[in-house]
């Protein structure tokens, strides 16, 4: 069992680590979720975030490292710093069309270890994150597509751009005259739909312009142009509301208006107003009558994602992936190595969230709150045993999208057999405190006593690879292994051994990509001649005091008072026999606080607890 030194408590004597530093987590499933998280803020996907965007073919920065790409999301490592990283992917992707903006009304990520930036291209956007790596001097770069809920036009020569797809709101300056910029507006807002509403009462100028836009089932358009003294002008393009247009169309005329005729010479101010409201209100009517026949008339585009009836779907026979997929999945790609899974059905999102909320379950998956739950875009978290599955449910065109990724869906098997086969001097012996490790490893730290020496290993080699290693090299030491053939089981393995010395137990478990061993080599012969065992089946607790105050140590609701300088040289401290289990120990001496400290102890083991400077700090001796 091992227990946590306090972080002050240097290591004993005998205790020796080794880190190389090298990876100790599999990264591709941390990915993911960071690509994923980066669309989580989206109100909905855009059908052109399929149409014409693939991450993966965006420019890169020189030197780049692919680690991961999908349409959705990609990235790689840049041989640069953050800041230098974000500079040459903001200089890249400008280079090929791309709009930087800032988010309207919030702040984005600028320090030395992460850079934020929001890219715009026409209907398709863009984020990138950059990170910092490992070593400092190299950058991780991400590229997520960015649903637009409401795509706005830039002007060709805008700066100081502010967009928030999700009011909508666009701020930016420019130097094109005033006619010029509505005539942009006009343009290009009629290309997504969107019409011209009856002029206002303010007539547009030189030095000023003021306009509203209406389109069917949207809220109209405000657009704001005020031009400086500088010759820059001010732009501001915002959502705005059916009462707001009315209001407008209500005020006095500043010159007469041109659109409609005006109402009755002996019409009351009251009428005045309900006649331009009813104007404000037939000129949306219009522009949504309009967009309607638009829609209705035959057109190449494709059908609209299916959201409406959910199915019942059945599982497929023999599913391909460690989780059930529907029986209408077509294009299946699972992959046990790497944890993915990927299909595409006819069946509505709502069906899919369905199937799978009702099939994770009697499997003993625990489903999660949704991180992202819109019509055409579900999010799906569910874990079980410590391992997890995320599970993207989109539909961006005419068929719903599935994307799934985490530890759940890895299969040992297929990890084992992807991977390469250990190499010779991936097995080359090197040894601590007198016992064995493999040459690749990320850590060795030994530990001892006179009674007994422990090892602990960590390794990216695989479970199996690791246990033959052992078999081997211990065998040559004359260690007799117990029941061989029972030693493992699924991802970890417990193997017995009877050494020159004493008893011995090897215990390997695979977990996150990494291998860890622990053995440990009792000295039977010279526990019994110490004296210190206690009676069998019995934990005999030793207490030391490397302080010059007395400290009171309490376990299993006993209470012990231990001198100064007591047991700190050698045996000699108070002691007691416990029953093995799981305890909590807790050290009080006056003027400090209160320490404590749990640890589990097994039958026959001999424990060690010293309170000194930095607490408490407890041992197994034996």
């Amino acid at each position: 069992m091992r227990v946590s030194r306090p972080t002050n408590w240097p290591h004993t004597p005998a205790a020796v680590a080794c880190d190389q530093n090298a990876p100790r987590r599999s990264w591709r499933p941390a990915l993911a979720a960071l690509a994923l998280a980066l669309i989580a803020t989206a109100s909905g996907l855009s059908p052109a975030l399929a149409d014409g965007l693939d991450t993966g073919a965006l420019p890169r920065v020189a030197g780049a490292k692919e680690l991961y790409a999908s349409p959705l999301s990609t990235i790689y490592s840049a041989p640069v710093p953050v800041a230098d990283a974000a500079a040459a992917a903001a200089k890249a992707l400008a280079g090929d069309g791309w709009r930087q903006y800032a988010m309207a009304n919030a702040s984005e990520a600028r320090t030395a270890d992460v850079q934020a930036m929001n890219f715009k291209k026409g209907p398709l956007a863009i984020s990138v994150l950059v990170t910092k790596s490992d070593p400092a001097t190299t950058a991780n770069v991400n590229y997520a597509a960015k649903p637009l809920a409401n795509d706005l036009p830039f002007p060709p020569d805008a700066t100081d751009i502010a967009f928030d797809p999700n009011q909508p709101l666009l701020t930016c300056a420019s130097r094109q005259p005033i006619a010029a910029t509505l005539a942009f507006f006009n343009a290009e807002l009629a290309g997504m739909g969107w019409s011209p509403a009856p002029a206002g009462r303010n007539a547009n100028t030189d030095k000023a312009a003021h306009a509203y836009f209406v389109r069917a089932d949207h809220a109209p358009l405000l657009l704001t142009a005020q031009r400086g003294d500088d010759g820059a002008s001010k732009i501001e393009l915002k959502g705005a509301t059916a009462e707001d247009l009315a209001a407008e169309l209500a005020r006095p005329a500043a010159e007469p208006a041109a659109v409609a005729a005006p109402p009755s010479p002996t019409a009351t101010a009251d009428e005045m107003n309900a006649a331009n409201a009813k104007q404000a209100q037939q000129a949306i009517a219009d522009a949504t009558k309009a967009a309607m026949a638009d829609a209705a008339a035959p057109k190449a585009a494709t059908a609209p994602a299916a959201d409406g009836l959910v199915e019942a779907l059945a599982a497929m026979a023999g599913s391909p992936a460690a989780i059930p997929v529907p029986a209408n999945a077509e294009a299946v790609k699972f992959d046990g190595a790497e944890g993915s899974l990927a299909f595409e059905t006819d069946s509505s999102i709502k069906s899919v969230v369905a199937f799978y909320r009702s099939a994770m379950k009697p499997l003993g998956w625990q489903a999660e709150a949704s991180a992202i739950d819109k019509p055409n875009m579900v999010v799906l978290d569910f874990s079980k045993d410590g391992k997890d599955i995320e599970l993207t449910v989109m539909r961006p065109i005419d068929k719903t999208e599935v994307e799934a990724s985490g530890e759940g869906l890895v299969t040992e098997a297929e990890k084992a057999a992807a991977a390469p086969a250990p190499t010779a001097e991936d097995l080359a012996v090197e040894e601590m405190g007198g016992l064995p490790y493999p040459n690749n490893h990320t850590l060795a730290e030994a530990e001892g006593t006179p009674l007994r020496h422990a090892l602990t290993v960590e390794t990216a080699l695989d479970l199996q690879s690791v246990l033959g290693f052992y078999r081997q090299e211990l065998g040559k030491r004359g260690w007799k292994e117990d029941a061989p053939t029972a030693a493992v089981a699924g991802a970890s393995a417990t193997l017995r051994f009877m050494t020159p010395d004493g008893p011995a137990v090897l215990k390997l478990e695979r977990k996150d990509d990494v291998t860890t061993v622990n053995l440990v080599v009792s000295n039977q012969a010279k526990a019994k001649a110490s004296g210190l065992t206690a009676k069998p089946g019995k934990v005999k607790a030793m207490f030391g005091n490397a302080l010059s105050a007395p400290a009171t140590i309490t376990i299993n609701k006993q209470s012990v008072s231990v001198p100064p300088g007591a047991g700190a040289n050698g045996p000699g401290g108070p002691t007691l026999e416990l029953p093995a289990g799981t305890y909590k120990v807790t050290m009080k001496v006056a003027g400090q606080s209160d320490a404590s400290v749990d640890v589990t102890i097994g039958a026959d083991e001999i424990w060690g607890f010293m309170a000194g400077p930095g607490g408490l700090m407890p041992m197994q001796i034996h």
